[in-house]
């Protein structure tokens, strides 16, 4: 279950830039002696190699906004990014390449609202699989969010899972056999092939995207899906062509069908770069668990 809170949990603006750092990982955790740094960057990244047992996640990148470093009190939330099909095997860094990570590295600016939102809110973690499909690695996914519960400040409660292409499958999927985990998911472009239990995903705030024009995952796939979880749960979608016409305050459950066909498979831009999907994330805190308050 998830609670919506009315205040928006904003970092006042920082103007200092902090250490850009790629820092490789071995098998067991520890961190190699090998680091590059780039100063022209506000935040921090890593990349950490490690294999999950019973799963194919191989290792994973981060990233830290610059309050994260200058407020040390603080925790926060949490994005679970998961990439389309060109990140499946290779190298775990090789996912800057493309789309939100490529975004986050090469975007400097938190002068403006979308910086301070998008590179001085959320840490990131962006998991790397060597083969197959994300929801077949449930039990790897449990175990590296326990991991960053207990290795970084991370607010357990802030913890929002999205991913495009065959992320937008793994999205989906993974939601339905750990809803528990997360306070709300946006799956793009994707489609449901994974999804074990519809009820558990209607526990959770949704905004799926998928242009209607899409030629390589059918607009349909994510609208079916939709309707499923709308029968089950008796719940309504607030359907919108754009992400900047949504009003991200008043619904739970939105479904962006763009119509522009020049977008085709690509709706993840217009989501990443937008305002109103982050400041919707933060509407949401999932409710801890009884283990969570023993803890």
């Amino acid at each position: 279950m998830y609670t919506k809170q009315t205040s928006q949990l904003l970092p006042t603006l920082i103007f200092v830039a902090s250490l850009f750092c790629l820092t490789t990982c071995n098998s067991e955790g520890g961190t190699s002696p090998n680091r590059t740094k780039q100063l022209d960057h506000p935040g921090t990244f890593e990349t950490v190699l490690k294999q999950y047992p019973n799963s194919q996640i191989d290792g994973y990148n981060l990233y830290f906004p610059p309050a994260y470093e200058d407020h040390q009190d603080s925790t926060f939330p949490l994005i679970v990014f998961l990439q389309g099909g060109l990140g499946i095997g290779g190298r775990v860094e090789d996912l800057f390449k493309w789309e939100l990570p490529r975004e986050l590295r090469e975007t400097t600016d938190i002068s403006t609202e979308l910086g301070q939102l998008k590179l001085n809110t959320f840490v990131y973690v962006m998991p790397h699989i060597s083969a197959g499909e994300y929801y077949h690695s449930d039990k790897g996914f449990s175990q590296l969010l326990d991991e960053m519960a207990k290795t970084h400040r991370i607010d357990t409660g802030r913890i929002y899972l999205t991913g495009l292409s065959r992320g937008g499958f793994g999205t989906w999927g993974l939601a339905s056999k750990m809803a528990e985990r997360f306070a709300a998911i946006a799956p793009i472009a994707g489609a449901a092939y994974g999804v074990r239990d519809y009820d558990a995903l209607s526990t959770l705030p949704i905004w799926a995207a998928h242009n209607r024009a899409d030629a390589q995952v059918d607009h349909y796939r994510s609208a079916n899906t939709i309707r499923r979880i709308e029968k089950n749960a008796g719940i309504t979608f607030h359907p919108s062509n754009t992400i900047a016409e949504v009003d991200y305050q008043q619904h739970d459950h939105i479904f962006t069908s763009g119509s522009n066909p020049a977008f085709e498979h690509d709706a993840w831009t217009e989501v990443y770069n937008a305002t109103n999907f982050y400041k919707w994330l933060l509407r949401f805190e999932r409710e801890a668990s009884a283990e969570e308050l023993v803890d």
